[in-house]
């Protein structure tokens, strides 16, 4: 069965595509003290058949705003007929860390997908 990142349209019999998801949220919780949240998306894909969610990538980070309109864009396989499960989690970032468990998360619930 194909999975995402495997995809080879000259070898696949699986009809899939590129697409291009563009990422904005709004009213986001305020969760720093002396200014505003610091927000980055990180964009976590679920294998097929399996309940493991792994990185894809992330957002850049925009500093002191409640409504960031992202602009990496997230490129992926789409594969037609079968379902994909994607899961955008929102973190407020205090360091420059790439670890993100050093980060807070905030809610995703303001998040939207173009």
């Amino acid at each position: 069965m194909a999975s995402i990142g495997d995809f080879d349209p000259l070898h696949s019999s699986v009809p899939a595509t590129k697409i291009e998801v563009t990422v904005s949220c709004r009213n986001l919780l305020d969760m720093d003290t002396f200014s505003k949240s610091d927000p980055v998306v990180v964009l976590y894909v679920q294998a097929i058949g399996t309940k493991e969610w792994r990185e894809f990538g992330r957002t850049e980070v925009i500093d002191n705003t409640l409504n960031p309109d992202f602009v990496r864009k997230f490129v992926l396989d789409f594969f037609f007929e079968e379902k994909q499960n994607l899961r955008f989690d929102v973190y407020n970032v205090d360091s420059r860390s790439s670890n993100i468990s050093k980060h807070v998360s905030t809610s995703v619930s303001a998040c939207t997908c173009k």
